[in-house]
Formats: C-alpha cells, sequence, structure tokens
C-alpha cells in the first residue's frame, strides 16, 4: 500500500523580537500553538490572545492579522480544507493538553513532504482526534461594526485607562446613553461596562507577557487599585497577575 497524501503541514514559531503581520488569510485552517510568549490575533470583527496552554484555531480563508510584542515560541498547523468540515467557521480558543502539544511539536518537524511515512499519518490521525476533543473557550474580545462605536473600541484600544465615563463615550458616539447602552450590547453582545474589562485583561495579559511589572501594568491599563487588578485579572484568567508573567516568559510551563 502506497504511503498516504498528506492533509496537514506547519512549522515551527521560533522570534526573538517584535513582529506585526498584516491582514491575510490562507486557504487551509491554521492551528497556533504557543508555548512562551503571547500572540495577538485580530480579525475583522473580533480579537483573540494566544498564550502559554492555549490554541488559536482559524478556519480557512479567515482575514486577520497577527501582533507580537517580544519573543515568542510555539508552533503553527495548517489543515487542508477537506479536512475541516467538523470544525466551526469561527475562530476559537481550545485548552492545549501536555498530549496535543507534544504531538503538534512533532508534527510542526516532520509533516511536510509529498507522501507520509504511515508513522507521521498515525501521529496526524491521533493529533486531529485529540484536537477534537479539547475544550474550547469563549475569550475573544468582539467588535462593534457601525463607524459610530467604531470611534469608541478604537480610542479604547489605543489608551485602555482612559477614564471617560459612559455618558462621554455615547456622546463620542453620537449616541444617548441609553441608545449607546443598546446599540452596543446589540452588535458585540456585551454590556459595554464588561467589554471595557475584557480588553484591560487582554492589554494586561500582553504587557505581562513582554515583562512589564505588574504595578505598571495595573495602572497602564486603568487599575489604580494593586489589589482591584489581581482580583479582576485571576477572574477572568484564573492566574495572578505574576503567575500569568511567569507563565509567558518560561518555554516549558508547568
Amino acid at each position: 500500500m502506497s504511503d498516504p497524501w498528506p492533509w496537514l503541514f506547519g512549522k515551527c514559531l521560533q522570534q526573538d523580537t517584535r513582529r506585526e503581520t498584516g491582514r491575510h488569510s490562507h486557504a487551509e485552517g491554521q492551528i497556533l500553538g504557543i508555548e512562551s510568549g503571547v500572540m495577538a490575533i485580530r480579525g475583522v470583527t473580533a480579537y483573540w490572545l494566544v498564550g502559554p496552554g492555549s490554541v488559536l484555531w482559524l478556519p480557512p480563508g479567515f482575514r486577520h492579522e497577527a501582533r507580537s510584542y517580544g519573543a515568542v515560541a510555539g508552533w503553527s498547523l495548517y489543515v487542508c480544507s477537506g479536512q475541516c468540515s467538523d470544525l466551526p467557521q469561527e475562530p476559537f480558543l481550545a485548552e492545549c493538553t501536555r498530549l496535543l502539544g507534544a504531538q503538534a511539536e512533532r508534527l510542526s518537524q516532520s509533516a511536510e513532504g509529498q507522501r507520509w511515512s504511515p508513522r507521521v499519518a498515525r501521529l496526524a490521525d491521533c493529533f486531529w482526534d485529540e484536537f477534537l476533543s479539547v475544550p474550547r473557550r469563549s475569550a475573544s474580545l468582539p467588535f462593534p461594526q457601525s463607524a459610530q462605536l467604531c470611534r469608541v473600541t478604537e480610542a479604547l484600544c489605543a489608551n485602555p485607562a482612559d477614564p471617560r465615563e459612559q455618558k462621554d463615550w455615547a456622546s463620542l458616539a453620537g449616541l444617548s446613553v441609553r441608545s449607546f447602552v443598546r446599540h452596543f450590547r446589540a452588535e458585540t453582545h456585551m454590556p459595554f461596562s464588561s467589554w471595557k474589562q475584557r480588553l484591560r485583561i487582554l492589554n494586561s495579559q500582553e504587557r505581562l507577557a513582554r515583562g512589564e511589572p505588574v504595578t505598571s501594568v495595573a495602572l497602564s491599563v486603568g487599575y489604580e487599585s494593586l489589589g482591584a487588578f489581581a482580583e479582576a485579572f485571576k477572574k477572568n484568567t484564573g492566574l495572578r497577575p505574576s503567575e500569568y508573567g511567569k507563565r509567558g516568559r518560561d518555554r516549558y510551563p508547568d
């Protein structure tokens, strides 16, 4: 029996400096795993942060841009579109189990070639079964589509610590407070206050991963109290800020 044709290929990721990739898409699906550091992925309607312990699924043809603030290590696997029918047509984050990470690292080094050996084909099938079964997370930050509300979210993305109150943001959008609250929830499926807090936590994750001190990060994203920041961060990520920063710098976290 002849060796099977590959339906998956990939590469190891290893970069030592900040990197940005402009808006683009792939004909294949992409599974991105990070072992150390943090990678930010932004689509037209949402934003995801991929750090140690998580992987991101991007469906075929999904337009996105990528950004890292410093050293990043991990892997990226591309899956032929015909293999992707069992997966959603929207991105999602998932847990990177030890088994999944070990399989992906091996495949990123050995899956390319005109034909697979039976050993690589079995490894790819096992990886795929594991990936389809790992727990998925809904930790994206959705963006509104109307120009009025985009003025607000772009201003907050530029400065998450902006102290303006909800009435000020409504004024920036050219809406009454009541209309602002209603339209923001309708377009993002989140209350404005929850959206703003998630933005601050995501921004703080990026800063911690590149080695900024916890106190400096808390102030830079708008928290006056270190205790309030630590509580909000742990509620959203399951880790204390100092623990998350260490994981972002360690290549092989526990």
